[in-house]
């Protein structure tokens, strides 16, 4: 029986290869978590890894290899005790899930439940303030007119002045072999740690609702994957939504799946999502 992971079109060693080829000046390291997912990793200068994540995202149809930024080597990353309890079957049986999955509908229902759960929680006044900030189109009219370019991306957790790691000089830039970024979190699950998401009512974050998401924003905004990090996530946006329609539906969506960061969506729709970048955290 086939697997329904990703073949990449470079293999592990052609990867390693290239890396120390374009790299010289770092040995890429190898490891392998308990479901046979092996990483490959670089260590890059926190001034460089948006240069080099950039460089490497771009070849990713070449490669068939997503990079993605984190604090952890590949051994710590495959070590990890979240990883360890994932076996090959159930990785498939995950990965399954995901290519079966409508992302659009999975990535409403989050939106949905977190709505409910938001309105469970308040009532008269508050829970129709919920109401509009949960609803595109009661959102956008409160919104700025449409903006003629993206606004500056500053990253909080990859790099930067901004950047909340910055005493530690050296970031982890980690491949593994994916169709798209929004796969990470699954062929790694809970690499991304929703923290106390951790459910609105009986509904739970999982691996396929967080590809869910990061498909359809990659489908309509140009959304990669740049740093996950814990309780730490990091999008590169190609095309943020410069309207106020747009930026009302990425507004609400991502506070649907991140409120700790998203608490006010008038807010981000005026500003993270209008840029190109967009800084996550789950407390």
């Amino acid at each position: 029986m086939s697997s329904l992971l990703h073949r990449p079109r470079l293999d592990a060693d052609g990867l390693v290869r290239a890396l120390r080829a374009r790299l010289p000046q770092v040995g890429p390291q190898r490891a392998t978590t308990a479901a046979g997912v092996e990483v490959i990793g670089v260590s890059v200068a926190r001034d460089r890894v948006r240069e080099v994540w950039d460089e490497w995202r771009g070849r990713h149809g070449e490669t068939g290899w997503w990079p993605f930024v984190t604090l952890l080597s590949p051994d710590a990353l495959a070590r990890s005790s979240r990883h360890s309890g994932v076996d090959a079957a159930a990785l498939e049986d995950l990965m399954a899930e995901v290519l079966r999955q409508d992302h659009d509908a999975r990535a409403a229902s989050v939106v949905v439940s977190a709505l409910r759960w938001s309105a469970w929680e308040d009532s008269g006044e508050d829970r129709e303030e919920w109401c509009d900030d949960y609803d595109p189109d009661r959102l956008a009219p409160r919104l700025g007119p449409q903006l003629a370019e993206p606004l500056p991306g500053v990253s909080r957790w990859g790099c930067g002045d901004r950047d909340v790691f910055r005493g530690r000089n050296r970031r982890w830039l980690n491949f593994v072999a994916v169709r798209g970024g929004h796969e990470v979190p699954v062929v790694l699950p809970y690499v991304i740690g929703t923290g106390n998401w951790c459910g609105y009512g009986d509904r739970f974050l999982t691996p396929a609702d967080d590809a869910a998401l990061l498909r359809r924003w990659h489908e309509q905004w140009g959304a990669g994957l740049f740093l996950a990090q814990g309780a730490y996530l990091e999008l590169v946006v190609d095309r943020p939504p410069l309207d106020p329609r747009g930026a009302a539906q990425a507004a609400t969506e991502l506070m649907g799946y991140c409120r700790d960061t998203v608490q006010a969506p008038r807010s981000a729709g005026d500003g993270m999502v209008r840029s190109s970048v967009w800084s996550l955290w789950w407390d």
